[in-house]
This record gives structure tokens, sequence and C-alpha cells, in this order.
């Protein structure tokens, strides 16, 4: 039963349009459900974390979700790649 509230509640995140967030993993560890994964800012992570606790599951919720990292000044640069060349 823990495996199947955990991939129903990964379904709801993905689908309901509030969130649409695909990379949410959810487990349940005990009377504790661990959320992982990564949103783009904390208002996503605020509305993951709204959208399980609609669910009511009576578990205590860990969130272990992480912001993705935008880079800014002096941040990590991509490296162009040219396409090979056809002689």
């Amino acid at each position: 039963m823990n495996e199947q509230l955990a991939r129903d509640l990964e379904c709801a995140i993905a689908t309901d349009p509030r969130t649409n967030e695909l990379g949410i993993r959810l487990q349940v560890r005990g009377d504790h459900l661990v959320v992982s994964g990564e949103v783009a800012s904390e208002e996503r992570r605020a509305r993951v974390l709204e959208v399980i606790k609609e669910h009511d599951t009576g578990l205590d919720i860990v969130d272990y979700i992480v912001l993705s990292a935008e880079p800014g000044p002096g941040g990590p640069q991509h490296e162009q790649i040219d396409p090979p060349r056809r002689s």
C-alpha cells in the first residue's frame, strides 16, 4: 500500500495543472512521506507540497526538494560545441 500511495501522489503531482512536475519522487518510510526532486522555484516547491497536503495521507512530510541552480554572474558557463565538419 505504501508504494501505491507514493505512486498515486507522484501521478497527482505530475498531472495537477498547478504543478505538472515529473521529477518529484516520494517514498513512505514508517510514518513519514519523503519528498525529493528538483523544481525551478520556491513557488513550485510550495505548490508541490500543497498538492500532497490536499491528499491528507496522515504522514509527516519530509521535504528534500531542491531548487534548480540558475547560473548567475560568475556561474558555470556552457561550452558551445560545433557539429563535426564533413570533408
